[in-house]
This record gives structure tokens, sequence and C-alpha cells, in this order.
């Protein structure tokens, strides 16, 4: 709150115009106590976590997407409380609303302690052995959160000045890149994890082997078609946040995401992959890989910008990046098991899955062109049905591609469908 000024006005986006300036340093100051109530979510959904409890941890967010939607549709119009006017109105209603989102996720992350017996003391017990472990883990994951942010600050710099849009441009394909890999990698990886930090604490290894193996194939095989759909059928997507029809930055923002599919994959695989050195305890080999990365992006921003490449040079720095850094992690990993965890059945498997991401890319493309998004789909009612067969035909393939290619992940769905259509058919 203090610095807002002189951190917006000179390291996150300089070249902002005199009233957007001030705009966004007003924000940032209602805004900045968003990390202290997500700090208390954060523990509070991680101790759910430990216990396998996950329904309040995923409800969580949604409420405070329900915050941020309250604060654009309703808190933009002002504020109005027994006749006492307590705010105008305007885009700082969208402020408000981040915090209110905050606060209603904090209440829901609390109920979600109910029924667990935790009795809650104002203590710190210094002497618990694994308060202990915790605070030595912390540094390195800490800051390996953080550097992400650093990047994050570098790409809005160099957008900043690229003219009016850019930053609107990335940040709203980096939102809409960032949905899937918080639907695939984030919630398949929480799942997995606390099973995988059971088997190593037991010293099961060769079971953690298989564990993280199925993680990483699950990931893999949903994470290659959304990936591949999400390039074909860019432009439906963007539809969804922005009018086509209109606004001059949309076909940018169709550009910027469609240098950032790869992240998608990429960012997806990070989640399972990082959580595979966390259950070692080991969070100095994620921080370290992380700096060699996001420098790498970074220093790839750089040069796309002053090599004139645009905002779409953003995304793909983001791309090659996010690339190098699970091939880094996943190789590290591999080699410290003894060259079992990655066996030839995972790459059987993962070449099997490319050949089923093929055909599913040829249907998506061939929907696309049969099903063309026209200057004139400017209303949801008509891009929704045409993206919704567009993805689910794709998916469709997909999903029969990987059964004739037996991977067993299709397995279970394949006879689930099954079950349900014929089972009253002998």
């Amino acid at each position: 709150m203090i610095f807002a000024d002189p951190l917006i006005r000179y390291v996150v986006s300089p070249g902002l115009d005199e009233s957007g300036m001030a705009l966004a340093i007003n924000m940032t100051r209602v805004i900045a106590i968003n990390p202290f109530l997500f700090s208390i979510t954060t523990v509070i959904t991680s101790i759910q976590q430990a216990v396998g409890r996950f329904v309040f941890y995923s409800f969580a967010p949604a409420i405070y997407n329900v915050g941020i939607i309250l604060g654009i549709t309703v808190f933009t119009n002002g504020i109005n409380l027994f006749g006492i006017q307590l705010f105008d109105g305007g885009i700082m209603g969208v402020a408000i609303g981040v915090i209110f989102g905050a606060i209603l996720q904090l209440i829901v992350s609390l109920i979600g302690m109910f029924g667990l017996g935790m009795d809650y003391e104002r203590k710190i017990y210094w002497k618990n052995q694994g308060f202990r472990s915790i605070l030595k883990l912390l540094p390195a994951r800490s800051l390996d959160q953080g550097i992400d942010y650093a990047n994050s600050i570098v790409s809005t710099n160099l957008a900043s000045r690229m003219g009016a849009g850019a930053i609107r441009s990335f940040n709203q394909a980096t939102s809409l890149h960032q949905m899937p890999v918080t639907l695939i990698g984030v919630a398949i990886s929480t799942a997995f994890f606390p099973k995988l930090t059971e088997e190593i604490g037991a010293g099961d290894k060769q079971t953690y082997y298989n564990t993280f193996r199925t993680a990483l194939r699950t990931i893999i095989w949903i994470s290659l078609p959304v990936t591949t759909i999400a390039f074909f059928a860019r432009g439906y997507v963007v539809s969804f946040i922005s009018n086509l029809g209109n606004g001059s930055n949309n076909s940018v923002i169709v550009s910027v995401l469609a240098s950032l599919v790869l992240a998608i994959f990429a960012r997806s695989v990070f989640h399972i992959a990082s959580r595979g050195f966390y259950a070692n305890q080991d969070t100095k080999t994620p921080f370290i890989v992380s700096i060699f990365a996001i420098g790498l992006t970074m220093g790839l921003s750089a040069a796309f910008y002053f090599m004139g490449f645009g905002v779409e040079g953003l995304g793909y720095a983001q791309s090659i990046g996010a690339v190098v850094e699970i091939i880094i992690l996943l190789t590290l990993l591999h080699k410290r098991s003894g060259y079992q965890l990655l066996n030839r059945g995972f790459w059987r498997a993962f070449s099997r899955m490319l050949l089923a991401t093929l055909i599913c890319g040829c249907v998506s493309y061939a929907l696309v062109k049969f099903m063309p998004l026209m200057a004139s789909d400017t209303s949801l009612v008509i891009t929704a049905p045409k993206f919704l067969l567009i993805a689910v035909v794709s998916m469709i393939a997909y999903l029969i591609a990987s059964y004739c290619l037996n991977l067993k992940e299709a397995t279970p769905i394949i006879a689930k469908i099954k079950k349900t259509l014929f089972k009253n058919l002998k």
C-alpha cells in the first residue's frame, strides 16, 4: 500500500499514461489486502487437502470469482447502504469486488474445517519437528513462487511499451491459457499429492513411481487434446470474453493465445513434476530450475521485444521457458529414480498419445474450416454451440483414437459409456 506509487510508476507499468497510472496505483492499494486473506485461506485449505477433503478447496475459488463478478456487475454502479452512498462506482468497484470475493473465499474455506476436530490455539510450537522441517523447506518454496511474479512484472513492463491495448491483450490471453492449466494440472496434481507423500513417507519407492507415472500420464493425456483444441478454436475461446465484431485488439488476443498454447501443456505437466520433488521434501531443486527457466523466459521476452515480435513474442517466450522447465524437472526426477520413473512403457504410451492428438487436431482443424468464426458472430448464443460442437467432436475422436491405440486412460471412460448406453441390452 505504501509503495504502490513507485512500484507501478517505475517497475510494473511505466508505459501507462498519467490517468491510467493513477488508477492502477489506487486499485493496487485497495487490492493489497488480498495477500493477507489468501495466506489464511491457503493454510486452511492445505489442511483439508492433507486429509483428503477437496470439496471446499475446489469450491472456494469459484466463490472468489463470484465476488469479482459482483464487483463488475454491481459495485461498479456504486454502493448505497441505508440511503448512505458509500461508494460512487466506476472501475474501482472491480477492486472492491476482488476484496469481497477473497472474504467469501475465506468464509467457505473455514466451513470446510468443520468435522476435522481441529482445536486452534494462538500459539506456535517451536519445538514441533514437523513445524521445523516446514521452516527449512519454506524459503526455497516461497522464492520459487515469488520469482514467477517477477516474470509477470517483466512481461507487463514490456507490454506497457507496446501501445494501447497491449497489456489488456496479453493479460486476457494469459488468463485464458491459465484456465485449463488450473483445471487439469493443478487439480489432478493436488489430488495425487497426498498419496505421493504418503508412499514416500512409507519408504515404498516403487509404488511412488507407479503413482507418479499414473498422474503424469493422466495430465498429459488430458492436456494434449485441450491444447490442440485451444489452438485451432482460439478465435471462439477469445469470443467468450471479447466481442470479435468490434474491438481492435481482439485479433491480437487470438494471436497471443496461439503463442501460449504450448505453455498450456507444459504448465499442466509442471504442477505434477514439481510435486514429485516436494513429496521428497526437496524444494531447492524446483527453485533452482525455476530461476534458470524464468531467466530464460525474461531474456527471450526482452530479445523478442527488441526484435519487434510484438505482444506475441511475450507468449512465445512463456511457452519456450515452460517447455524447457518441465524437460529439466522430469529429466532430474528420472535420473534420481535410477532411470525407473519414465520407463519404456511411459514413452510408448506418450507416442500413442501424440498420434491420437494428431487425429484430434485434424478433426478440430476440419471443423473450424467447416464452421469458421464470422465477423457477424458477436453473440454467445451463436458462438457457444459452434465451439461446443468442435470441442465435443474433437474429444470424441481423440477418445476413440486413444481406445484403438490401447491407451489405458481411455478404457474406463469407454467402459462407462458402454455401461450407460447399453446397460439394458444383453
